[in-house]
C-alpha cells in the first residue's frame, strides 16, 4: 500500500479513537478497530480495494444517527476531515455512500450496491454476533436505559425506522429483532462462512438464558423468551435421551414443547410432596451411600434439578393440552404416575406408549423404554390412530392411587412385572449379576472388568436402573463375598471380578455361597440342555441328506464314499449317540431336582 494511504489510515485511526474513546454503547474505539480488520482481511479474500475497505470501516460510525444528536452535522464534520486529510474525492464520494446505507435499521436500510460496501457492512455486521456481539447488545441496551428482558414486552417483527430506534424493547429482544437474522443478510462468502459460529453461539446464549429463566419458574409457559405465547401443547418425558428424540421428531411442529421431568424412580426413596424437604434429604442421602462416580455435591445437583422442575412444572401443565410418553418401563410408568399425582383432573391429558404401539406393529421387535427409539419410529407413533391415548378422569384418578401405594411401600427398588409396578429389596437383581458374572467366564481365578458385567447385566435382561444401581450392587456382592476384585472400587471402570471359588468357604458369606452355587448350576443346566438340542437338530438334518446327489460330478471320491460308506458311518454315529443322549437327559432331570432343592432351601 502507498505511503500516502498508510498515513491517511493513521490519522483516521486517531481522529476514529478521539469520536469513540469515551463510548458506553458498544460502539466504542474498540469496536471500530475489530471491524476495520476484518474489513481488510475480508477485502483481501474477496479481491476489494483493502485500502477504501479499511478507510471506511474506521469511520463508519462517526456519523451514526443513533450516536449524533444531529445527523447532518455529524456528516458535516466527517467531510470536513476527510477533505483536510487528503482523502481523495472519488473515494469520499464512495466512503460517504457506504457509511449512509451501514445501519441495519429494523430491516429498512438499502442494499450495498458495491463489493466494498457490502465487505464493510459485513465487518460491521460481523461483530454485533458471538460473544463481543452478545456482550455489545447488553451495553446497549443499559445505555440506552432498556430493559434485559421483560415478558410483556413482545419482539416486533415489522418496524419503521423511526420505531426502530424509538420504540420500547429489551436486550434479549434484540436477538429476535435483528442479531439472528444477520446470518442471512451476509452479503459475501467469507463473512457467511464465518457468521455460522457467531450466530450459533448466540442460540446458545439464548437457549441458556431461557433454560435459567425456567429454573423455579411457575409462569414460565407465559414468560419464556423462546416460547411465551407459542405454546399449543407439552409433551413430557421422562429423560432426555427421550426429549431429544421427540424435539428432533417435532422439528415442523414449533409450537409443541418437549419437557423433562427426570430423576429415575425406579430406585431409591420416592419423592413425596407432603414431605418435600425429608424426602429430598432421604434421597440424597440414598444415593451418596451407595452410586459411586460422581462427588456428593454432583449427584445432589441432579436430584436439585429434578426436584426442581417437578415442582413448577404440573401447574402450569394444567393450561395446555398435555402428552405423557410413558412406554412398558418401571420408569417411565413411575414417572407417569407420580406426574399425576400432581394433576387433578386435567381436561386434556393424553398417554403416548410407543414402546408397546411398535411392538404391536412388529412383535419382533421390544424396546425396554422410550429413549431407546429413533425419532423416526417416534415421528411413526404420533401419526397413527391408535399411538395416542385420551386419559380419562378415572384412568387419570387410577394412576394418582397407584403412585400413593407405590409411596407407602416406602422401599427402594420398583420393578415392572406382568403390567404391574411393585416394590422388590435391593438385591432383586443380584442373581442377575452372578448369572452374568459366571457367562462372562470371571471364574476359577479369571477377572473381567466390572463394567463389562455391567453391561452384560443390562443387555440381557429387561433391566432399566441404568448402570450405576447394577455397579452398586457388583459392590455389595463383593462386600457380601460373593466376588472377589482386584483394583480400586472408587469407580466402575477401575476394577475387575471373579465369583468366588465355590470350594473356598472363608471368601464369602454362607448365603452368597448357596446363591453363587445354584447361579452357576441354572448356567451349567442351560449350556446342557443347549447343547442336547443342537445335537438332535443337527442328527435330523444328517438324516435327510440324499448321500447319491453328493457324489454326483465329483471325481476321483473314495469307493466307500457313496450309499454304503456314509450311511452306514451316520447309523453308527446314531446308535452311539442314542445311549449318550439317554444319560444325558437323566443328568438333566437330576440336575434340575438338585436345583429345586437348592432354591427351596434358599428361600428359606
Amino acid at each position: 500500500m502507498e505511503a500516502e494511504k498508510i498515513h491517511i489510515l493513521r490519522k483516521a485511526e486517531e481522529f476514529a479513537r478521539s469520536v469513540h474513546e469515551n463510548d458506553a454503547s458498544g460502539h466504542d474505539w474498540w469496536h471500530v478497530k475489530r471491524v476495520s480488520r476484518l474489513a481488510r482481511m475480508l477485502a483481501v479474500f474477496e479481491g476489494a480495494n483493502a485500502f477504501l475497505c479499511e478507510l471506511a470501516s474506521l469511520l463508519h460510525d462517526v456519523a451514526d444517527e443513533k450516536l449524533n444528536d444531529s445527523k447532518e452535522a455529524a456528516i458535516g464534520r466527517l467531510e470536513a476531515w476527510m477533505a483536510q486529510a487528503g482523502v481523495d474525492r472519488d473515494d469520499r464520494a464512495h466512503i460517504l455512500s457506504i457509511i449512509a446505507n451501514m445501519s441495519y435499521a429494523g430491516g429498512t436500510g438499502a442494499g450495498m450496491t458495491t463489493l466494498e460496501g457490502k465487505i464493510v457492512q459485513d465487518a460491521d455486521r460481523l461483530d454485533a454476533l458471538g460473544a463481543i456481539g452478545i456482550a455489545r447488545t447488553f451495553a446497549y441496551s443499559g445505555w440506552k436505559g432498556q430493559k434485559i428482558y421483560d415478558p410483556s414486552i413482545m419482539p416486533r417483527d415489522h418496524m419503521t425506522r423511526d420505531e426502530y430506534r424509538k420504540g420500547e424493547s429489551t436486550a434479549i429482544n434484540h436477538f429476535d429483532e435483528k442479531l439472528l437474522k444477520l446470518k442471512d443478510l451476509m452479503n459475501t462468502d467469507a463473512a457467511r462462512l464465518l457468521a455460522e459460529g457467531r450466530h450459533q453461539g448466540m442460540q446458545y446464549f439464548r437457549k441458556a438464558f431461557d433454560n435459567e429463566w425456567e429454573l423455579g419458574n411457575e409462569a414460565y409457559l407465559r414468560e419464556s423468551p423462546l416460547f411465551r405465547g407459542k405454546v399449543s401443547c407439552v409433551h413430557v418425558a421422562f429423560d432426555t435421551s427421550t426429549a431429544g428424540s421427540l424435539r428432533i421428531s417435532l422439528r415442523s411442529r414449533p409450537d409443541e414443547l418437549v419437557i423433562v421431568l427426570d430423576g429415575n424412580l425406579m430406585v431409591g426413596p420416592l419423592p413425596d410432596a407432603e414431605r418435600l424437604y425429608e424426602s429430598f434429604a432421604e434421597r440424597i442421602r440414598w444415593y451418596e451411600e451407595r452410586y459411586n462416580g460422581l462427588t456428593a455435591d454432583e449427584w445432589k445437583l441432579i436430584q436439585l434439578e429434578a426436584a426442581i422442575r417437578w415442582e413448577v412444572w404440573p401447574e402450569q401443565l394444567t393450561a395446555v393440552p398435555c402428552f405423557i410418553w410413558a412406554g412398558d418401563s418401571a420408569k417411565e410408568l413411575l414417572g407417569l404416575r407420580r406426574l399425576l399425582s400432581h394433576l387433578p383432573g386435567h381436561p386434556e391429558l393424553y398417554h403416548v406408549n410407543a414402546t408397546e404401539v411398535l411392538h404391536q406393529r412388529n412383535p419382533d421387535i421390544r424396546y425396554k423404554n422410550t429413549g431407546e427409539i429413533t425419532p423416526c419410529e417416534l415421528q411413526k407413533v404420533l401419526d397413527l390412530p391408535d399411538g395416542i391415548m385420551r386419559l380419562s378422569v378415572e384412568d387419570q384418578e387410577r394412576y394418582r392411587q397407584d403412585w400413593f401405594r407405590l409411596l407407602g411401600e416406602n422401599g427402594t427398588l420398583r420393578i415392572l412385572q406382568n403390567g404391574e409396578l411393585i416394590t422388590v429389596p435391593e438385591s432383586y437383581y443380584d442373581e442377575e449379576i452372578l448369572k452374568a458374572v459366571y457367562r462372562v467366564e470371571a471364574r476359577f481365578g479369571h477377572f473381567r472388568k466390572s463394567a463389562r458385567v455391567v453391561g452384560e447385566v443390562i443387555g440381557s435382561a429387561e433391566i432399566d436402573t441404568g448402570d450405576s444401581f447394577i455397579e452398586y450392587r457388583v459392590r455389595h456382592l463383593i462386600n457380601e463375598g460373593a466376588l472377589v476384585y482386584e483394583g480400586s472400587l472408587d469407580a466402575m471402570r477401575n476394577y475387575s471380578v471373579s465369583l468366588v471359588d465355590s470350594g473356598n468357604p472363608d471368601q464369602q458369606s454362607e448365603s452368597h455361597h448357596r446363591l453363587a452355587g445354584i447361579v452357576k448350576l441354572r448356567t451349567l443346566l442351560g449350556e446342557l440342555a443347549e447343547i442336547n438340542l443342537r445335537e438332535r437338530s443337527i442328527i435330523e438334518q444328517l438324516k435327510g441328506i440324499n448321500w447319491r446327489d453328493l457324489d454326483l460330478g465329483l471325481p476321483n471320491m473314495p469307493a466307500d464314499y457313496a450309499d454304503k460308506g456314509m450311511p452306514a458311518l451316520l447309523q453308527q454315529l446314531i446308535l452311539t449317540q442314542q445311549p449318550h443322549d439317554r444319560n444325558r437327559v437323566e443328568l438333566i432331570e437330576k440336575l434340575v431336582q438338585v436345583m429345586q432343592t437348592m432354591m427351596e432351601s434358599e428361600e428359606k
